[in-house]
Formats: C-alpha cells, structure tokens, sequence
C-alpha cells in the first residue's frame, strides 16, 4: 500500500436560518493516502441514488475525522461513503463537487415544509398552530396510490418521494404543502450521509 497522494481533509458545518441555509468550511487538514479507482459495486449503488462516484481514497482510520469534504490535485469532492478495511485503513468513495451541483440542479420544483408551533388561546391554553418553517426548491416523483371505501367514504392515498437540498431540524412531525395539499412526511433518508439532499417519503391522503 502506498500513500503518496497528498489530500486536504474539509470539515464543514451547516446553518439554517429561515428560509437561508449556509455551508460553512473549516479548517483545512493535509494527510497523505492512496487513490484507487472505484469497484463496480460501489457504481451501481451510488447511481441507484442519483449520483456518480469518481475517485476513492485510501487513508488510514485514525486520520480520518469524518469530514464531509476533501480536495485533490485542485478537484473539490464530496465523500459519499466510506468503508473499512482489517488493516486499520478507510475507504472513502468519492464523487466531484461539480457532479453533485448537475444532480441539485434539478430540483426544479418548490415545496412548503410546515410544523406546529404551540400558542396560547383566549383561555390561556395551549394550542398548536401551524406555521410555514420555509420554502425549498425540490424534485418531486409520484410513486402511486390507493383508495379505500370504508363507511361509504373513498379514502385515497398519493404516495411520493420528494427531494430537496439537505436542510438540518426536519423530522417527521413536520409536513409538506404541494400545490396546496398536505403531505405527512412518513420518512426521512440523507443518501450516504452526506448533507447534501433528503429525500423525503410523504404521502397525502384524500377523504
């Protein structure tokens, strides 16, 4: 094993302030690893998710901080995923900073993410108010559906997967409005950890 390629390891930190998200770059770090090219598994799963890997990087473990970022010979990449091996070294996949760029500007769409905030009433109770938190632009895929009758009321639900840029805070308390239709938000994934976008599976049911 030869480490002869020299990286700088980029910590990053995201803020998200209204409808403003902001990435934030650290200090930068230099060690030296090895750069492989990248297995036909890794390929096919990272296209799976709508991304290209384009390089892997071989460092060894207890000099890898899990920073998002790193940069080679000028080229700015994100790290996608990473792997370990028995001999005390990691494999970090890799895809170009650009490529991802093509991949979010796609989301071409724009959704409203909601969630409850309390207040209180006339009585001094407590209540939950719906409150607007942002609007994202987003890819939005229709997945399908089905419809129930059940007491002379036909029940239908809309599945689908919507992608936005990574964003900090949601869970799935929180809901989408497309074109004024609620969607509840039934799970929450950030391909290989990332940060860059989530895809969320939300569901609207009409009744």
């Amino acid at each position: 094993m030869r480490f002869a390629e020299l990286i700088q390891l980029i910590p990053l930190s995201y803020v998200s302030s209204g409808d403003v998200d902001s990435v934030q770059e650290g200090e930068y770090r230099s060690i030296l690893a090895e750069m492989k090219s990248i297995r036909q598994s890794e390929y096919y799963q990272a296209i799976g998710n709508s991304i290209q890997p384009s390089a892997t990087f071989v460092v060894w473990s207890d000099e890898y901080h899990k920073e998002p970022r790193l940069e080679h010979n000028g080229v700015l990449y994100e790290v996608i995923r990473t792997f370990e091996t028995k001999s005390r070294t990691l494999e970090l996949v890799c895809s170009a900073v650009n490529d991802i760029q093509t991949n979010l500007s796609e989301l071409r769409d724009s959704v409203e993410l909601w969630h409850y905030t309390l207040n209180q009433n006339s009585m001094g109770e407590d209540s939950p108010v719906p409150e607007r938190v942002c609007t994202v632009p987003a890819r939005i895929e229709y997945k399908g559906g089905s419809s129930n009758t059940a007491d002379d009321v036909i029940e239908t639900v809309n599945n689908l997967t919507v992608t936005i840029r990574y964003r900090a805070g949601i869970t799935p308390d929180m809901y989408l409005m497309i074109d004024g239709n609620r969607h509840d938000i039934r799970f929450i994934e950030d391909p290989f950890n990332r940060h860059e976008t989530l895809l969320l599976s939300v569901e609207r049911v009409d009744s």
